[in-house]
């Protein structure tokens, strides 16, 4: 991809696998990139741990080493996640940039790593590695192993049904949501601002309760969905609430949401639905 002004051009579309390092070198050999966004990864509970490190972690490894080898002058964006920081108490948030990080399972600890291996990389090498810090990016195309895109499927299957219930197991915990939008044009600017070696959250700043989300969503039903707790779906993980502040990357890049959590869900919900969207 080569920068310009006012955006990126993408040169071409080509597949590979990235746990694979021949594969990521020859892709970087060949098209000596100026920007690379490293979005790839897996999480979710049904993936095996194994295949989440060696994903999440080697493909992170690869795209450095090629990087170094042969574009090192190459801007590179590594996508992490609020997942890095774990559990963290209420008096802790937001979290900010040097919130210490305790994550927990294989995508918060792989995502971890492919952090401190990319600032290792721009320390060592000097190569431009900045890494995101995403919180819960809303928008088109979520996949089921994220709370909205679980919402939207059973939505999508409660809809069926002459009396359509949708059964959440979690009320309570709260969770920072950012648009997609917002994120995607945080990250070009992140890269085009060649920055080294710096982490950055992108987020709302704010925190909001899942029912609150899931009431929200479920709005843009033509059809009345009802809501109700099923205490078997409740999740493991410990972390009742997290919200990140986005001040660093404001004052790097002029960083500022400007999708609100209703535009967001909204989007998401007409990717996905064939329903009119109130």
């Amino acid at each position: 991809m080569a920068a310009e002004p006012h955006g990126l051009k993408l040169d071409a579309y080509f597949s590979c696998d990235v746990s694979e390092g021949g594969q990521v070198s020859s892709v970087v050999q060949k098209f000596l990139p100026d920007a690379i966004f490293h979005l790839a990864g897996l999480s979710g509970r049904s993936v095996p741990a194994t295949l989440v490190y060696r994903v999440n972690v080697m493909s992170a490894v690869h795209l450095l080493e090629s990087v170094r080898s042969h574009a090192p002058n190459c801007g590179v964006l590594l996508a992490g996640s609020a997942a890095e920081y774990g559990p963290a108490d209420i008096s802790a948030m937001p979290l900010v940039e040097t919130s210490p990080c305790k994550p927990i399972g294989a995508y918060g600890l792989s995502k971890y790593a492919a952090t401190l291996i990319g600032m290792d990389y721009a320390r060592e090498f000097g190569l431009k590695v900045v890494v995101a810090r995403p919180t819960n990016i809303i928008g088109p195309g979520l996949p089921k192993s994220l709370v909205v895109g679980a919402l939207i499927d059973r939505a999508q299957r409660a809809l069926a049904s002459s009396d359509p219930v949708v059964e959440l197991g979690d009320f309570d915990s709260e969770r920072d949501f950012v648009g997609v939008a917002d994120v995607v044009d945080a990250y070009v600017r992140l890269v085009q601002a060649e920055l080294s070696g710096e982490i950055f959250n992108l987020s709302s700043g704010r925190a909001f309760p899942i029912r609150k989300v899931a009431e929200l969503l479920l709005a843009n039903s033509t059809r009345p969905i009802k809501l109700k707790l099923n205490p078997d779906l409740i999740p493991a993980s410990p972390i009742r609430s997290l919200y990140a502040s986005y001040e660093k990357a404001a004052r790097a890049i002029g960083f500022h949401p400007v999708t609100s959590l209703e535009d967001a869900l909204r989007a998401a919900w007409s990717s996905e639905m064939e329903v009119n969207v109130v």
